[in-house]
């Protein structure tokens, strides 16, 4: 990636963090980079693409994520949420106006469905891994999958419910919260090592 399209995408994702992609546009991203909208058209031909752009890097930043962070035991899995909860937070621009990039940016939304799919097959993949290590005690296909649906659905929009009571710039405060959320909707259905792991990860990680 050359420096001046790394720097248009830094600047576009500081900016759409602070007020909201739709709020933001590329006049606006030019004035605050100081240089001509062409030069930013010249990389990004329209703002669709920048995002779709900044989609892909959050996408693959997960994506890496998952690989380095193999997950073994429910404490695995707790922690590498926390990252990518954090990594998230990064991108929360993507994350705040998910509702509106999806029904307006063909290209994010095509993309998007293809990776969800990814990841609840990974989710669903964790699961066994946790039920086959008798961290969890799921006799239940239906369980199974009501633990998927909800950590998807915890893991894409915790970030607009936090955002309901917290400034956009103050999301990471209430990722323990949410974290917290999490863990707990395994305890009903953890081992023994399962209760040990999500108290360890509560304890590790201060979350009270």
């Amino acid at each position: 990636m050359t420096g001046t399209k790394e720097r248009i995408l830094e600047k576009a994702i500081e900016l759409f963090n602070e007020s909201g992609i739709e709020y933001v546009g590329m006049r606006e991203l030019a004035a605050a980079l100081g240089m001509r909208i062409g030069n930013i058209t010249y990389y990004f031909p329209t703002k669709d693409e920048l995002v779709f752009a900044i989609s892909k890097e959050y996408s693959e930043s997960n994506t890496a994520l998952h690989l380095a962070m193999e997950v073994n035991s429910l404490y695995d899995f707790l922690h590498r949420c926390s990252k990518v909860f954090e990594n998230g937070v990064k991108y929360r621009c993507l994350m705040l106006s998910m509702v509106h990039v999806m029904e307006q940016n063909q290209l994010v939304s095509e993309n998007y469905r293809k990776v969800a799919q990814q990841r609840k097959g990974g989710l669903a993949d964790v699961v066994a891994v946790l039920r086959e290590k008798k961290y969890l005690k799921v006799d239940e296909e239906d369980t199974a999958w009501f633990l998927v649906a909800i950590n998807s659905l915890i893991g894409r929009f915790w970030y607009s419910e936090a955002a309901l009571g917290t400034r956009r710039n103050k999301l990471d405060t209430r990722i323990g919260y949410y974290l917290k959320l999490q863990a707990q909707l395994f305890k009903p259905y953890a081992t023994k090592k399962g209760l040990d792991d999500i108290s360890r990860f509560l304890e590790e990680h201060k979350i009270k």
